[in-house]
């Protein structure tokens, strides 16, 4: 049989050669533990990385989502606005035609008023010129009842007592037959007269 020999030059038994083998392979197999435990928790840190940095991605991507959210809410909310500025607008728009319509009836009036008073006014110096005359005629009076007839019938005066005339019924004497009358009385008086 052969004998080994180790590196100094002694024989070495096959028991002795079993266990240097199973020795050996000792240091491998925890080597390779080793390593498997070492690519296991390079494995779990890679893991937890990516989890950190998928929440992180997640936390800003809500964050993202919350201001797109808060965006749309600020647009619906000017959306909104512009529609109750339009409204308003068209309110206000309608609101100044009726006080345009309001105002141009209120002139309208003011004018008619105005007209009205006018004519009353005009009517009110036909009466009193019209009874200064028959004052006047009543004192016998003849120049100063020519005055007044002249004054009577030379202005507008005469259409106002036409027009006070129309406007009533009168029980007595109209004031434009009235003055008729006592022009021609006048005028009978001043023939009569030397």
């Amino acid at each position: 049989m052969l004998e080994r020999r180790s590196g100094t030059g002694e024989p070495v038994s096959p028991l002795t050669e079993k266990n240097n083998r199973s020795g050996g392979k000792k240091p491998v197999i925890v080597y390779i533990l080793v390593l498997f435990a070492v690519a296991f928790l390079l494995m779990i840190w890679s893991l937890i990385s990516h989890q950190r940095s998928n929440t992180e991605a997640i936390g800003r991507l809500q964050g993202s989502v919350s201001a797109m959210q808060e965006v749309q809410e600020l647009q619906e909310q000017v959306i909104q606005l512009q529609k109750e500025l339009a409204e308003v607008k068209e309110q206000l728009k309608q609101e100044q035609e009726a006080a345009e319509t309001t105002a141009a009836a209120a002139q309208d009036e003011a004018v008619a008023l105005l007209t009205e008073r006018d004519s009353l006014e005009a009517q009110v110096a036909a009466l009193t010129a019209l009874y200064r005359l028959q004052q006047l005629y009543a004192a016998r009076d003849l120049e100063s009842c020519e005055a007044e007839i002249s004054a009577l019938g030379s202005g507008s005066l005469l259409d106002s007592l036409d027009a006070v005339s129309r406007e009533r019924d009168w029980s007595v004497t109209p004031p434009s037959e009235r003055y008729l009358e006592l022009k021609e009385a006048v005028r009978a008086l001043e023939d009569q007269a030397p």
